[in-house]
């Protein structure tokens, strides 16, 4: 499937996808990211048993105005290596395969060929949210975004950026944030996503490194 560039009228993004070719090995089944149960509330470091949180209607977080802070929505930027060879992390770009290897250690290679590299940049700020789009057999097209800069950004403004673009320009059903756990002010970001909508992805498509806390919102 090829994918011409794509302007959003209010985000002012572009987005290129170049085609590919999925394998016809699925990986191992996995529960689906789009079902409830694979969410739970967070409860903090203190290690309490998780409580689940209600849903956000979409329309009611879409309503939050990214222009409300001035914030300038993020142009989409291919990796020109997101086309590759099967079962080989040099299919993505350097920043993304490291992402995918480092956020699923055991199953970076096996999840390679089904991944597209996708930069996000903040035009005049510096700050760039790297991720992967998944497209895994029989499950959700998933768009997983590097966190590590989510402090340094208006996470709530961005998150709403980045929920439009996961929909409107990857054609994607979720999108989840990796932030690491050691992060200082952790509760303040998960406090932030969960305004949103966000819950805390308990089943993953491949087992996580336990650094990771990854944030899934369905689309």
């Amino acid at each position: 499937m090829s994918l011409g560039p794509h302007v959003h009228p209010h985000l002012q993004t572009s987005f290129v996808a170049p085609p590919y070719s999925y394998p016809p090995t699925p990986p191992p089944e996995e529960v689906s990211l789009s079902q409830s149960a694979e969410f739970c509330h967070f409860a903090g470091p203190s290690g309490s048993a998780p409580r689940a949180i209600p849903e956000v209607n979409a329309q009611v977080r879409r309503a939050t105005s990214v222009s409300t802070t001035g914030l300038a929505t993020p142009p989409l930027t291919p990796d020109n290596g997101a086309e590759g060879g099967a079962g080989s992390l040099s299919a993505l770009g350097a920043k993304q395969s490291a992402f995918l290897s480092t956020l699923f250690p055991r199953n970076g290679l096996r999840a390679a060929p089904y991944a597209k590299s996708v930069s996000i940049s903040t035009p005049g700020t510096g700050f760039t949210f790297d991720g992967v789009v998944l497209s895994l057999p029989g499950k959700p097209k998933t768009f997983y975004v590097d966190g590590k800069c989510a402090a340094t950004v208006n996470l709530r403004e961005s998150i709403v950026a980045l929920l439009d673009l996961a929909d409107e320009q990857l054609g994607c059903n979720a999108l989840v944030i990796a932030l690491e756990r050691s992060s200082a002010v952790l509760g303040d970001l998960l406090h932030s996503l969960m305004y949103v909508g966000g819950q805390v992805v308990t089943k993953p498509p491949f087992p996580t490194d336990p650094a990771f806390v990854l944030v899934g919102m369905e689309i």
